[in-house]
Order: C-alpha cells, then structure tokens, then sequence
C-alpha cells in the first residue's frame, strides 16, 4: 500500500525578489548596450573575461528555443507529423522557416505513425488469416 501526502508549499520558495530581478536586467542591460556600442561579439566578450559578464551565465544560442516556440498553437514539430503525418512535415518545414532540427522531429513522428500501421495492420492480417478466414 502506498500513501501520498500534500503539503502547504513553503512561502519562502515562491517569494519575488524585484530588486535582485532589477538589478540583474540592469546588468543585462549594460552587457547589451556594450556589444552594440562597441562592435564586440558576444563571445568575444566572455573570452575577454570582462567585468561585465563575470558571474553570469550568458548563452547566445536561442534558435532552438525560438523554433519551439514559433510552433503553431506551441505543439512540438514531432507531434505535427505523427498527427497529421506528411502533411505535417509539410507544415513545420514551411512555418519553422526551413528549420532542419524541427523538420527532422516532425518526419520522427511521421515514421513512427507510419510503423504504427504497417504493424497495425500485419497483425490484423495475421489475425485473419490465422483463423482460416481468409479472402
């Protein structure tokens, strides 16, 4: 037998901070406000090992969160294409702008509902013919 018990969520966990929220857009603000100014790369800026980017962590690689979320009605690619199959390859490709990674899981899934059938129905038939029915 097993139990489960809720509990009250802490209200120190969910507590909003806006001054240390602030404080490190303000930063964020001046890191951007650099790199515009200056003709400097980001990248170029973390191997500098400036004062500006010490302590935080800065990634300039989005496209995959971007192409995710650029999704119609935000259903992942891989589902567009085991849902509605080729013409959900279709659709990513077209709306994703051409994104490889999002076509890709977008085929996934329409390989994984085309494999669905071919199983689906190799057993039906298997089933069928198994008892003598036949055609």
């Amino acid at each position: 037998m097993t139990f489960a018990m809720a509990t009250e969520p802490q209200p120190e966990a969910f507590t909003l901070n806006e001054e240390e929220i602030a404080a490190e857009f303000d930063q964020l603000n001046k890191i951007e406000k650099y790199v515009q100014e200056s003709d400097v790369t980001l990248e170029e800026l973390q191997a500098e090992n400036s004062d500006l980017v010490s302590g935080i962590e800065l990634s300039a690689d989005t496209a995959g969160a971007l192409a995710a979320a650029d999704l119609p009605l935000g259903i992942p690619a891989f589902w567009w294409g085991c849902v509605l199959t080729l013409l959900g390859v279709i659709l990513v490709y077209v709306l994703t702008d051409q994104d490889k990674e999002q076509t890709k899981k977008a085929l996934i899934g329409c390989l994984v509902t085309a494999g669905a059938y071919i199983i689906f129905y190799v057993v039906l038939y298997g089933a069928i013919w198994g008892t003598g029915i036949g055609f």
